[in-house]
């Protein structure tokens, strides 16, 4: 934290939903187009910094915070689908993010203490 610097790396830990269209997304109860598709690998490594920040509430939040860049490489892949899931069938897709051109000009870490934690 005092350089700025952290990394996130997770692999074949979890699933995520593709609603396929962002009306869809919006609407918990269509019952189209979700997909559990498969996270296959993140990456996100923080680096550097920009800007220094504090805060206290002085109740029940503070916090150390450095704003910085990070770079994102992350795999992800939808399987196949027939009927009722899709209302035809789909081929899945798979999504790769290169970290060299997927960075973020502003990104934040940090340290928070809150609720039970904050004393």
């Amino acid at each position: 934290m005092d350089r700025g610097d952290a990394v996130l790396h997770i692999e074949n830990v979890c699933r995520v939903f593709d609603a396929f269209t962002v009306p869809n997304s919006l609407n918990p109860v269509h019952p189209l187009g979700l997909v559990s598709a498969f996270l296959k690998s993140l990456r996100i490594e923080w680096k550097g910094i920009t800007k220094r920040s504090s805060f206290n509430n002085g109740t029940s939040f503070a916090g150390d915070f450095v704003e910085n860049s990070a770079a994102i490489a992350v795999t992800v892949r939808t399987p196949d689908t027939k009927p009722p899931f899709t209302p035809t069938s789909q081929n899945g897709f798979q999504f790769v993010a290169d970290p060299a051109s997927t960075v973020s000009h502003f990104a934040q870490i940090g340290h928070e203490r809150n609720g039970a934690l904050f004393s």
